[in-house]
Formats: C-alpha cells, structure tokens, sequence
C-alpha cells in the first residue's frame, strides 16, 4: 500500500488517462460495486489519516446551517459567531457558506489534527467518499478517479479495484 502523498500524487498523475480508460472499462462491463466498496473499507481501515490530513488542505468544505449549529454547540458559541469567525460566502453559490481556509488549510486543522472532529461536518465525515453510502459510485467514480492524487485511500482502492476487476492498462483481462 502506498501512502507516501507525494509518491500518490506523481503515481495518480502519471495514471490519469489510466484511469479514464477504467472508468470506460467498468460501464462497459458493469461490475457491482461492492467489491469496490469492501475492498476500500479494508483499506481505509489500515490507514491512519491523521498522518496525512490532505484533504484539509485541499478540499473546501460547504456547511450547512444544520452544521454551523452543531459546530457552535459543540465550541460553546453563538451560530452566528461560528458564521463570522470560521466561515467565508461560497462565490459560485449564493447564500451557502465555506469553512473559511487560513495558511492554506480548514481553518479548524492544527497540525493533522481536526480540532472540531466530534462535530465537522458531514462531507468531512464522509470523506473520502469509497466505502457504501446513502448513493450508488455511479457518477461519483469519476469523481474519485480525478482525486486520486489527493488521498492515499482513494489511491490505492482504485489500484486494488483495477486488480479485482482484472483490468489493464489495455482495458483487457
């Protein structure tokens, strides 16, 4: 399993046209999705993410009022506090807000540590998005094949799912 960012990074580069072809490669022959999801459960589970916390540098969350309210009861302030202090206006959608990113992170990371991790937000708990959830991988794949440079587990699940499925980089078993 690779978990060096930097080598998941280069590697996922390097595969990205790869990975379009798979993508191809799984509509064409409709595999069922919960070998993949088995499979990234076992790999999400041998990865520790604190050792990373990429995703709280390059992700932008979106936070709903039901989260802003939950963020504030758990740090013992007003919503309104929570809005003016940890969150920004989402230009490309008006009346949603962000949490707010300061030296390049989630304004809650310190260090690779979530300092709001009982109460983040549910993009944030759900991510990295791999294992069975309330909607199908369907459209999502896509998704998760043009972020696997950013997190390790999203990496390797879809190496490991090219080997269960017996892709190859020709597309053929």
């Amino acid at each position: 399993m690779i978990t060096s960012l930097a080598e998941v990074r280069r590697l996922a580069e390097s595969k990205a046209d790869e990975n379009r072809n798979f993508r191809r490669y799984l509509t064409a022959h409709h595999f069922p999705e919960e070998p993949f999801h088995i499979l990234a459960a076992e790999i999400e589970s041998g990865i520790d993410c604190t050792e990373c916390a990429n995703c709280c540098r390059q992700l932008v969350v979106s936070v709903s009022e039901a989260a802003v309210e939950e963020i504030a009861a758990f740090l013992d302030i007003s919503p309104e506090e929570v809005v003016r202090l940890y969150t920004a206006p989402d230009a490309a959608v008006p009346g949603n807000r962000l949490l707010r990113q300061e030296n390049d992170a989630c304004v809650f990371l310190d260090g690779n540590l979530c300092m709001i991790y009982e109460a983040r937000p549910k993009a944030c708990r759900d991510f990295p998005h791999v294992t069975a959830h309330s909607r199908t991988l369907g459209s999502r794949f896509s998704s998760l094949c043009r972020n696997a440079w950013l997190c390790p587990i999203i990496y390797n699940a879809i190496e490991g799912y090219k080997h269960l499925t017996g892709y190859t980089s020709r597309g053929r078993t």
